[in-house]
């Protein structure tokens, strides 16, 4: 009976080491998720106004590089 007491009491201590061990990732990949999400309002946010200066230019318009126009 003691055998099975020691084993048990490892088994638990093991146990209590990977749920730490666990709980520790699960935050850093919500951490990770959140900084994401973070980003990825970053990026829509950016692609709203690209789209709305696409929307003002005129058909027809020919875009010079700003370094061509240094040229000159």
């Amino acid at each position: 009976m003691n055998k099975q007491f020691e084993h048990l009491q490892v088994l638990t201590r093991e146990q209590r080491e990977l749920i730490k061990k666990l709980l520790t990732e699960n935050r850093r990949l919500n951490a990770l998720t959140q900084s994401m999400r973070q980003r990825i309002q970053d990026l829509e946010k950016t692609k709203l106004v690209i789209d709305r200066e696409v929307a003002d230019i005129p058909i027809g318009f020919d875009l010079i590089p700003e370094s061509d126009l240094e040229r000159y």
